[in-house]
């Protein structure tokens, strides 16, 4: 099972990092095990690298989309994915890879970086589907 972290990344860290995944991910990593006492310093952080997720717009989406939904989190039966969209990022638990679902992502926002910090795993999901975005 993957368990993957999304993340809008401004367009002037998408700029900086494009190429430079690998400081964004490590960024990210330590902002994921960061302690509580240090929660300020984090916030402030994540505020000058992401956006927020408008989570009512992606909720109606996606609950238009494949209907299976309950408190933020959508089930996606046909690729066992479960989306559980929050204003901060998306956590994907899933089976695979890179679930076919995920490509809807990318209409909302194209500059969406993810993460599985459990398998050091890291990837802009814009370079794992053919949809002409740029």
């Amino acid at each position: 099972m993957r368990k993957y972290y999304i993340f809008i990344i401004r367009t002037e860290f998408y700029k900086i990092y494009k190429n430079n995944s690998l400081v964004l991910y490590k960024t990210l990593e330590n902002l994921y095990k960061l302690n509580n006492n240090n929660f300020g310093y984090g916030f402030s952080i994540y505020n000058q690298l992401c956006l927020t997720f408008n989570t009512e717009v992606l909720n109606n989406y996606f609950l238009r989309k494949f209907a299976n939904y309950k408190h933020n989190k959508h089930y996606i039966q046909k690729e066992q994915t479960i989306l559980e969209i929050n204003k901060s990022c998306i956590v994907v638990l899933t089976k695979y890879n890179v679930p076919k679902s995920l490509k809807y992502l990318l209409y909302y926002n194209k500059y969406l970086f993810v993460c599985d910090f459990d398998n050091k795993d890291y990837f802009w999901l814009q370079n794992q589907y053919d949809l002409n975005i740029n």
